[in-house]
């Protein structure tokens, strides 16, 4: 790659002396053929050039080849780099880069896109860097637990009580459900989620739903409210799923609503979606933190420690369960103790009652 531009040039040069000495003939046979035809005479006087014109062709084909060399550089320069970039993307140099050096719309064009996927490869990496240390971090915590407390009770330092008991039991429960939440993540992420469709009732759905979390938000001081959902249509989807992330909305609602907050539950048919949408009056959410909301392991309150703030894969996994059923989930806050309100969007497909 790195003599095309030799390449280039030798192609524009050869160009160049194949048109030039073509021109000069049809130029002198022009007026010959207008005269009457050709002969031996005329062809001897077509093919016999002068001196002069001998050192004009020797000096334009000397420009030639110096104006292929210039125009050749400037063609392959573009392709060199972007050569070069790629080398150095595929040795690990996320950050490389192309410049954009306008030559034509064409390769600026390629440059750009270029330049994106380098960006989005970066971006990638980042994430799953940030993703393994999370997830070493999530580990280390109850492994250590059980790791201690195990080898204390083998060299008869203690005796495993009940408590103690109960206490490695919530440590190995902590590690299968954040092994599950990622097993789920990967799958939804490889749209390779099994889900159970079937026709949903959405007023029912919503109604065991209260029933379970009112308790909830009752002990902590809150308002509950459900509002009534019976002229919904039924949904194709996995009732299942639906429960999960409704539970986790909810779930993560009442964590951040402080008692005497209220949090309600309501619904709308927007087009060709319905709309379910959960409002709180809690801690809200600032602007800055909205767009990364839903990535891993992302806490809002980065002091909020993370044996009492869960594994960080709640908004994650209700992100993923959405998008596998077809729909969208969004997030508003008009900041810092102000509430927060989740929106999620479903398609409207209607199951033969």
């Amino acid at each position: 790659m790195n003599r095309l531009w030799i390449r280039f040039s030798i192609i524009i040069s050869g160009l160049s002396l194949l048109i030039i000495p073509l021109w000069i003939v049809l130029d002198r046979l022009d007026p010959v053929i207008n005269e009457g035809g050709l002969s031996i005479d005329t062809d001897i006087r077509l093919f016999a050039l002068p001196g002069e014109l001998v050192e004009t062709m020797i000096m334009v084909s000397v420009i030639a080849v110096i104006l292929g060399v210039l125009l050749s550089r400037g063609l392959s320069a573009p392709i060199v780099a972007l050569s070069q970039a790629a080398k150095e993307i595929g040795a690990g140099n996320l950050q490389q880069r192309v410049p954009v050096h306008h030559h034509s719309q064409e390769l600026d064009d390629l440059a750009h896109s270029f330049n994106r996927m380098a960006a989005d490869l970066e971006h990638a990496e980042t994430l799953r860097t940030n993703m393994l240390a999370d997830i070493s971090h999530e580990l280390r915590t109850p492994l250590t637990v059980l790791s201690g407390q195990l080898h204390a009770a083998l060299d008869n330092v203690v005796a495993l009580d009940e408590e103690e008991l109960a206490n490695l039991y919530g440590q190995t429960q902590h590690l299968i459900r954040l092994v599950e939440d990622l097993r789920l993540l990967a799958q939804a992420e490889a749209q390779q989620l099994p889900l159970a469709i079937g026709p949903v009732n959405l007023a029912d759905l919503w109604r065991e739903l209260a029933s379970n979390f009112s308790l909830v938000a009752e002990e902590k001081g809150l308002a509950f409210h459900v509002n009534s959902m019976d002229k919904l249509p039924k949904l194709s989807a996995d009732v299942g799923r639906l429960r999960q992330l409704f539970s986790n909305l909810l779930d993560n609602a009442i964590r951040h609503t402080p008692s005497g907050g209220e949090i309600i539950i309501s619904s709308a048919i927007e087009e060709e979606q319905i709309a379910l949408i959960i409002q709180d009056s809690g801690e809200g959410i600032e602007p800055e933190q909205l767009p990364h909301l839903f990535d891993r392991f992302y806490r809002a309150d980065a002091s909020r420690a993370r044996d009492t703030g869960g594994s960080g894969l709640g908004l994650a996994i209700v992100k993923a369960l959405v998008e596998a059923h077809q729909g969208k989930i969004t997030a508003v806050s008009d900041g810092h103790n102000k509430g927060s309100t989740f929106t999620v969007r479903l398609p409207m497909q209607q199951t033969k009652q």
